[in-house]
């Protein structure tokens, strides 16, 4: 009987250990900002927000029904752009919500702030209030873009190594006609390359982030701007996704291969290779070349 005891005291000792260690592993990983703010987005999740009746894919926050439904118009074409450029149908449908409360949409984006446009994560796409005002014009590129990713990472498990920052968002201002890169053009983006200020390409980010791209030289910045971060990540993403039209359009055959082997969770650079037969920074320095010949 005592050696019950003792074998249930020490079963309840380190039942409870184990629970102590899951908690303190809980309370270091909502530390990490990516992850807190992803919890937060989970406890705020916009699929439950009231679904537009003329298309249920489309929630809104009270006060937003006006622009929900500007998007539930945009919203077939915008799919069908998607499947034509990612080469295949959605996993699944997305949910694409609407906000007129920065302060909510801020909690429900993945990111913790209300300062950025779009925000794709886990199926669903988030936009910024900011696109049924002001930036309306942007409306249609943004919900594009952010439908690249929500396409993209449907089909491959979030879990898996991300690709690198310049590839996802590249591809998306690519199938999304410039979406994310309004203001920045091709003459623009290559100029820049000229000058030195080109983006690395095998830049290789945990979580995404609006600066994670990297340039092989930081491009010069106005001192008088508000804004400084927005004019870096717009040519940022011009010059990727430069680079990702340049690929698809050098050997359409080889990027659909490239673009399949992600999907089924193949890792980024070895996929590349065998797809591109070269290296990624072999492939960026013909694309270099050649924008630069221009």
């Amino acid at each position: 009987m005592a050696a019950q005891k003792i074998v249930k005291t020490a079963a309840r000792t380190a039942a409870g250990l184990g629970a102590a260690l899951l908690a303190a592993a809980g309370v270091a990983a909502l530390a990490v900002p990516a992850i807190r703010h992803y919890v937060v987005a989970r406890l705020n999740d916009p699929a439950g927000l009231p679904a537009l009746a003329s298309d249920s894919r489309v929630r809104f926050e009270q006060g937003a029904k006006a622009c929900a439904e500007a998007v539930a118009a945009l919203l077939p074409g915008a799919v069908a752009r998607i499947e034509a450029a990612q080469g295949r149908p959605f996993a699944a449908a997305p949910i694409v919500a609407v906000f007129s409360s920065y302060e909510t949409y801020g909690r429900a984006n993945s990111f913790g702030t209300p300062f950025v446009a779009g925000v794709s994560w886990s199926g669903r796409v988030t936009l910024s209030p900011a696109l049924c005002g002001d930036e309306r014009v942007r409306l249609p590129g943004v919900l594009t873009h952010e439908l690249s990713h929500s396409h993209f990472f449907g089909w491959r498990s979030e879990f898996l190594k991300r690709p690198p920052s310049w590839f996802t968002e590249g591809l998306a201002v690519f199938a999304s006609d410039g979406g994310g890169a309004e203001g920045v053009s091709d003459a623009r983006a290559v100029d820049a390359i000229r000058d030195g200020y080109a983006i690395v390409v095998d830049d290789d980010t945990l979580w995404p982030s609006f600066a994670g791209i990297a340039f092989a030289r930081e491009p010069p910045r106005d001192p008088a701007s508000a804004d400084p971060v927005t004019p870096r990540q717009r040519l940022a993403y011009r010059q990727a996704s430069m680079f990702v039209a340049f690929l698809r359009q050098g050997d359409p055959q080889a990027f659909a291969a490239f673009l399949d082997a992600l999907y089924a969770g193949e890792r980024f650079e070895p996929a590349f290779e065998k797809a591109f037969r070269a290296p990624v920074a072999t492939a960026w320095a013909r694309f270099v070349q050649t924008a630069s010949e221009k």
